[in-house]
């Protein structure tokens, strides 16, 4: 290991996450590469870094006062490496404030951490007197041209940093211990196995079915199985202390069979009112509006999918809409799904606070469908809460309530696996390919075919479960 390394901000962030997955990182060990649309977060970010710099530019610096602004600017104490995203010089006072540019809309613990990082460093060369985090602006709401006066807010969390500089001293000593490490061992791993970088290094030979799979299991309980050497959920003790949901996962587990709770199952149907229809929405997240009347970071739903049961005599009938346009694509979607929803009947989503959120959203974005996108959320009903709340539990759910582990247990049938668009986020890069001219026009329609067949599998697939759970209550 090359001992002229050197821990930046990014790597202290590793290192808080889990001092091995800074390892793994510094001895490039990791599992996994970034998905297409991780990548394409990323490039996201880099546009928001430069319309903050523009803001900082015209807005911040105060020319009067003859103010200047510094981009990238490296600065370095011992291995420790600072690269600046803004600093503004003030001459009158020979010092500078630090601004950190985020793309999020809101100030999270981790950016005090990374400001402070980069503060310890700074702070050896210059006087810094503010740090400053610089986000975008939640309630900022685009309208004809994109108004970057106001679309960004900065945070002043000078006290924050300061409060966390002496742990900054002694954490960063520590961080570099590691990444000059030369082996892994003794190193602590992570204790988030689906989202782990390194798994193979931070959960070596993990059970199929863990302790990681109880739902919201806090991370000292997890440690405390651990240190019993309790990695298998079916070795977790029935006096270890778990929440009622927790501990039907843990039981379930164990008998290796399915639990049905049918007095709860027969008691959420009898609120059920026919036409039934099950709705999916795809959309696509865009840190900067791309449309007028959009937030920051506000997802754009460019697709449904919705399937209709008149009774349970019947089969289901289908109707969808996909928009492909430069223009904002809900304009037409809104349109068309107030005629193909009816004015009654139960409206089933899978995780509502997503299908929820975005009616409300499309209800002020389309003034003139607010009355329908209001009484659309008051049908709603969240048909993944029969599992979510336990009325329906089956080991090979793997304590997850996601369609994508509970539909090839309910519906076997049905399958994702051979599909070119098997995921949400492959869904946000494909429409968006088509509309920002990457994909070549003979692909174009092969593209948007795999998009409707994706989003008519979310939909039908809640008609299959659906169908399961109502066999379950006979």
């Amino acid at each position: 290991m090359d001992n002229q390394l050197t821990i930046t901000k990014s790597d202290y962030q590793l290192f808080l996450d889990a001092p091995l997955h800074l390892w793994t990182h510094k001895h490039r060990h990791s599992d996994q590469s970034p998905s297409e649309f991780e990548l394409h977060t990323i490039n996201q970010g880099y546009e928001v870094e430069e319309e903050a710099q523009i803001y900082l530019e015209k807005y911040v610096v105060n020319a009067k006062e003859r103010e200047s602004v510094q981009f990238q600017d490296t600065f370095l104490d011992k291995a420790f490496l600072a690269r600046t995203d803004g600093l503004v010089y003030k001459p009158k006072s020979d010092s500078y404030d630090l601004y950190e540019i985020k793309s999020s809309t809101r100030n999270k613990t981790e950016f005090i951490s990374d400001a402070a990082f980069q503060y310890f460093i700074l702070n050896k060369h210059i006087t810094v007197d503010h740090v400053y985090i610089l986000h975008l602006k939640k309630d900022y709401v685009r309208t004809s041209v994109l108004e970057i006066e106001n679309l960004f807010v900065a945070d002043d969390i000078t006290e924050k940093v300061h409060a966390h500089l002496s742990e900054i001293e002694i954490k960063r000593e520590e961080a570099l211990k590691v990444a000059l490490s030369d082996s892994s061992e003794g190193i602590q791993g992570c204790y988030k196995p689906k989202s782990c970088p390194c798994l193979n290094l931070c959960h070596p030979d993990l059970p199929d079915y863990s302790i990681y799979n109880i739902p919201r299991i806090s991370e000292k309980k997890k440690r405390q199985l651990l240190e019993k050497g309790i990695r298998n959920i079916e070795d977790v003790p029935s006096a270890f202390p778990l929440n009622e949901k927790q501990r039907k996962i843990v039981d379930v587990a164990i008998a290796k069979k399915e639990y049905i709770d049918k007095a709860a199952i027969q008691r959420e149907f009898e609120h059920f009112e026919y036409p039934l229809y099950f709705l999916d929405y795809e959309s696509f997240l865009a840190a900067i509006p791309l449309f007028d009347g959009y937030h920051p970071q506000q997802q754009v739903v460019f697709q449904y999918s919705l399937h209709k049961l008149d009774s349970d005599q019947e089969e289901p009938t289908h109707s969808e809409h996909l928009s492909i346009t430069k223009d904002d694509p809900s304009t037409s979607l809104v349109k068309q799904l107030r005629e193909d929803i009816g004015d009654r009947g139960t409206v089933f989503v899978w995780n509502k606070a997503f299908e929820i959120t975005r009616n409300k959203e499309l209800a002020l974005i389309h003034p003139a469908y607010a009355d329908f996108f209001e009484d659309l959320n008051h049908r709603i009903y969240d048909l993944g809460d029969f599992i979510a709340d336990g009325h329906y539990l089956h080991p090979d759910f793997f304590g997850s309530w996601s369609i994508k582990k509970v539909l090839p247990v309910m519906a076997p049938e049905l399958s994702y696996k051979e599909m070119e668009i098997a995921k949400g986020d492959q869904a946000m890069m494909a429409w968006w390919k088509i509309i920002s001219g990457e994909l070549p026009e003979e692909h174009i329609e092969k593209m948007k075919r795999s998009l409707l067949a994706y989003c008519k599998l979310d939909s039908y697939a809640m008609v299959a479960i659906f169908m399961k759970l109502s066999q379950l209550t006979h």
